[in-house]
């Protein structure tokens, strides 16, 4: 073993090339004796030497400042008062011209026409002044009629004609409207036996209804509005009833404070008939209802009233009669209202009102008020979010005289009016559901539920029990509007002369789809469909409705 120390980095760097070159030569020596046996060497090399440089002096000398050397020669400044005139500047600025936007269109008129089966022809057109603040006029036309019905054809017909004539005026204390109307109801008495022949002349009904009337009231709301409005009315019948009714209305109220007003609401109406057997006297009612509106506590508002009746119907002996009008509002939570209410009312009864609601009506019939002698009303309103609203709730009345559709003994096919001279006890249950998501999807219930005990009568003659209704629309793109409808109602019962016995009535299902498609912002094609169950249910005993019907037709805006 050879052990060599060298303190030099370069010492040993040469140490090693010398050691590295015998070690090659003393190889190929004894290549040829020993096989390339190499001995065992051993280097070590030791590095003791350390660099150390001295540290660095890093203060630097300052350059001293020059000294100011004085300019020669001295400067000297010298100031003087310059005068000096500009001629007038003419300034002719010419300001910027917008370009006046273009007024939007307005399309006040109206029409929409169509044909469907059963022979129905449709109209109905409105014609409307436009862009005047100061006054507005229009005029309505709308027609629809069936040539064909369920029954027999022709037997079955009917039709609706009205005519309206209407205007506003404005000022800046008043507004004030009146209008003139004509209107034609028609159809046929087609409940008849099955197989009966009948001329088609004797068994027709029409009501020919002109009315007009007018009202005046102040135009910007203030602490103090008022309404005082008056309505005049004829009805005549194919046959010799006739009917006017002449009717007055008030209705004010008074602000006192944000939380406490004054409402007063009054009507005067005068009725008189006369039929081929009976001229009944001029029938008088007039009501006057005061109420005070206030806030005893933070989200509860009531309402306290009294409403005063005087009548002349020679079906009840006291002529002056008082209810009750109270009701009452409490926020339960920022979207839902609990609400209740206490009234009662003399619900006016004419020929007008029974000859819509049913168009068979038999001749000289007896037509008595309805004493809603109370009614209690409570449930919660509210919404669910930002686009469901929704109201539950419950109403109990007790009504005296009211009045139901009986089928006429001998005359199947015309309905008298009987009345419940006692107490009838009404319940109702009802709940509302409503959707609104930005006027594109739009979505309506109600259901209702009526229980009816009756006195003097066996039952709620062709009252129905329940009732289910349902809307909805669809606007696709701006060019397609979708409606659907939907009405279900039964329970009804009534009384069969022919038997002498009850008999209970189909439910009645009726599900109807419009699509009205826009060619242009103007105009637009649509098509009806109506009963599309082709459900034949009775709206009374012996008038079934008509099955399936279909309309097509275009709409015009201009």
């Amino acid at each position: 073993m050879i052990l060599l120390r060298c303190k030099h980095v370069f010492c040993a760097s040469a140490f090693l090339l010398m050691m590295l070159f015998s070690h090659l030569a003393f190889a190929q020596e004894d290549q040829w004796e020993r096989d390339g046996e190499i001995g065992n060497v051993e280097i070590e090399i030791v590095r003791e030497r350390q660099i150390v440089l001295p540290r660095a002096n890093r203060n630097f000398e300052k350059v001293p400042p020059r000294p100011a050397e004085p300019i020669q020669p001295e400067i000297t400044y010298e100031f003087r008062n310059l005068g000096f005139n500009v001629p007038d500047y003419q300034s002719n600025p010419r300001p910027l011209r917008l370009k006046q936007e273009d007024i939007s269109k307005i399309y006040g008129n109206y029409v929409s026409a169509g044909f469907g089966n059963y022979a129905s022809p449709y109209l109905d057109a409105w014609l409307n002044t436009k862009r005047d603040k100061n006054r507005f006029l229009g005029t309505q036309l709308y027609h629809r009629s069936f040539g064909k019905g369920p029954v027999d054809g022709k037997n079955s017909a009917s039709g609706i004609t009205n005519i309206k004539l209407f205007g506003q005026t404005y000022t800046k204390a008043l507004t004030t409207n009146a209008f003139i109307d004509y209107e034609n109801r028609g159809g046929y008495f087609y409940g008849y036996t099955s197989g009966l022949e009948v001329t088609r002349d004797t068994i027709r009904q029409i009501y020919n209804v002109v009315s007009l009337g007018g009202a005046i009231s102040n135009t910007k709301l203030s602490d103090f509005n008022f309404n005082l409005g008056g309505n005049f009315s004829y009805l005549k019948d194919k046959y010799e009833a006739a009917e006017s009714d002449l009717s007055f209305k008030f209705i004010s109220d008074y602000t006192i404070s944000d939380k406490n007003k004054i409402t007063l609401t009054s009507s005067y109406d005068l009725i008189a008939r006369k039929d081929s057997l009976v001229d009944a006297k001029p029938r008088h009612l007039f009501k006057v209802s005061p109420s005070f509106a206030f806030s005893p506590m933070e989200n509860l508002s009531i309402s306290l009233g009294v409403t005063a009746v005087i009548e002349n119907d020679s079906i009840r002996s006291k002529p002056l009669h008082f209810y009750p009008n109270v009701s009452a509002n409490y926020i339960l939570s920022p979207s839902i209202n609990a609400y209740a209410g206490l009234s009662g009312d003399m619900e006016k009864v004419t020929l007008h009102t029974l000859s819509r609601e049913n168009l068979w009506l038999n001749s000289n019939i007896g037509i008595f008020h309805t004493n809603k002698m109370a009614e209690l009303v409570t449930g919660l309103k509210g919404k669910v979010g930002r686009l469901i609203a929704f109201n539950l709730g419950m109403a109990v009345a007790n009504l005296q005289d009211l009045y139901f559709f009986q089928n006429t003994p001998g005359d199947r096919s015309k309905f008298d009016i009987v009345y419940d001279e006692g107490n009838t006890q009404r319940i109702n249950l009802f709940g509302e559901l409503g959707y609104n998501k930005n006027e594109i999807v739009r979505f309506s219930l109600r259901g209702d539920y009526y229980g009816y005990s009756t006195d003097k009568q066996a039952e709620a003659w062709h009252k129905p029990t329940y009732r289910l209704r349902a809307n909805s629309s669809f606007n696709i793109y701006q060019k397609l509007l979708l409606n659907i409808g939907f009405v279900g109602q039964g329970g009804m019962k009534s009384f069969n002369n022919e038997t002498n016995g009850i008999v209970n009535l189909n439910p009645g299902i009726d599900l109807n789809v419009k699509a009205d498609y826009f060619l242009s912002p103007q105009v637009s094609i649509f098509l009806k469909f109506e009963n599309i169950l082709s459900n034949d249910y009775p709206v009374y005993l012996n008038y079934p409705v008509r099955g399936f019907q279909a309309m097509g037709g275009v709409s015009w805006s201009f």
